[in-house]
């Protein structure tokens, strides 16, 4: 070939891929650019900050619990406190908003936590605290939190565009993991400076904020059905439809994937009380803060992601890292390096969450779509209140590591089930 022509190739191939990569960022902005609603923005910090304020209560409890007990049953039973509220109020939330204002009941709902929260710490300032006392208190929190959770990722995408719901989808589950990184950290700092009451004090104060947020904003009751840019389906045999989505390979997966992976979560403050028995603070912050961390990664990392690679594909490889990445955490590794396989944890926790969301609204009808993701985070939330309570019981017999080890085996499952699905892309 002339020198000349080679030249030329080689700038046209130059060209090709500096637009490409052009393209591709200017894809990744216009990602983000659709959620660029002060109705969806305000609404999204008042919940980070509301649900940061939980999560700071969350963490204090757990610290507790490793204080008053060593039984790996009843500190796994923090875990099932704050999932199985869960699992009871989000089929009422996705009810209730569709009847009702939602933003009136995110409201309610926050200031409920808020008050709960003042009463924790009335408790523990005066009382005292059980085991028993202490996860009545966290579940207690956990029914207003959880309720208030379940209703923002029910209307929380659809006060966007109907195009941007994917990305309101995964900015709703990367904050919450925000706060679930901050809370732990604000809460160890706090612990270790103030002591229980006024950090649970300080936590309130959080959701006291998140209110006067969402008292400053209005949105719609719900979303307009015309705006959906969607034909009607037909509307014979609704219950039938909706619950075929759920008996199937689909609910199989995501029950299987939430029981196993909450171990993680549920097996944390054991396996820092017997590694870091001097400093169970500080690590135990650092390790849940790095899990929010590696969720954050996954989130700003998930739009890239979905664009290169089908639904499926995510889920089978983001189950096979976590497989890896469980049983590394299961052995007795130094602080520094469990942090990153924490990170790393959460986040392909994050792309398997947030991608199994999204393959239940791409799936389901339009007329539908409320009612069945309600049904996958009953499901979600189902499999991490059972699970807490299994790997907890199934630690105090086995050891904490290798409880671990075993859940790890049943992520790596789930990405068996997801052989032979149709490959959608975000």
């Amino acid at each position: 070939m002339h020198p000349r022509m080679v030249k030329h190739t080689v700038e046209s191939r130059k060209t090709d891929r500096s637009s490409g990569q052009m393209f591709g960022q200017a894809q990744t902005s216009a990602f983000w650019t659709k959620l660029a609603s002060p109705h969806f923005l305000t609404s999204a910090i008042a919940a980070l900050l509301a649900y940061q304020g939980f999560a700071m209560g969350w963490f204090v409890s757990s610290v507790l619990m490793t204080e008053l007990t060593d039984d790996p049953t009843l500190i796994a039973m923090i875990h099932a406190a704050v999932h199985i509220p869960l699992l009871i109020v989000t089929l009422p939330a996705g009810e209730l908003s569709s009847r009702f204002d939602r933003r009136i009941l995110l409201l309610v709902a926050h200031a409920l936590t808020a008050l709960l929260l003042m009463l924790y710490a009335i408790i523990a300032s005066q009382l005292g605290l059980s085991p028993a006392l202490l996860i009545i208190m966290l579940f207690s929190l956990g029914l207003t939190a959880a309720f208030a959770m379940s209703l923002w990722q029910i209307a929380g995408p659809d006060l966007v565009d109907q195009t941007a719901v994917a990305a309101a989808t995964t900015a709703i589950s990367g904050s919450f993991n925000l706060a679930r990184m901050i809370g732990p950290l604000i809460g160890a700092a706090s612990l270790q400076g103030l002591g229980i009451t006024p950090t649970l004090l300080v936590s309130g104060g959080f959701v006291v904020l998140g209110i006067g947020l969402l008292l400053a904003v209005r949105w719609p009751l719900r979303p307009d059905p015309t705006s959906l840019g969607v034909r009607a389906e037909p509307t014979r045999k609704p219950l039938a439809y909706s619950l075929s989505g759920f008996l199937n390979r689909r609910a199989l997966q995501i029950l299987l994937i939430s029981v196993c992976g909450s171990a993680v979560w549920a097996l944390l403050p054991t396996l820092i009380q017997g590694r870091f028995p001097d400093d169970v603070v500080a690590s135990l912050g650092l390790l849940t803060s790095s899990l929010g961390a590696g969720a954050l990664v996954g989130a700003f990392a998930a739009k890239a992601v979905h664009s290169r690679l089908a639904l499926s594909s995510v889920l089978k490889l983001s189950a096979v890292m976590m497989f890896l990445l469980m049983a590394g955490i299961a052995w007795p590794l130094p602080l520094w390096l469990s942090c990153l396989l924490a990170v790393g944890m959460g986040t392909f926790w994050f792309l398997n969450g947030t991608t199994l969301n999204i393959s239940v609204r791409i799936e389901a009808p339009a007329r539908l779509r409320g009612h069945m993701v309600a049904r996958f985070l009953m499901t979600f939330y189902f499999g991490m209140a059972i699970g807490s309570v299994l790997w907890g019981a199934l630690a105090s017999h086995l050891g904490a590591a290798p409880t671990l080890f075993v859940a790890a085996v049943g992520v790596f499952a789930s990405s068996v089930l997801e052989r032979g699905s149709i490959p959608h892309r975000a």
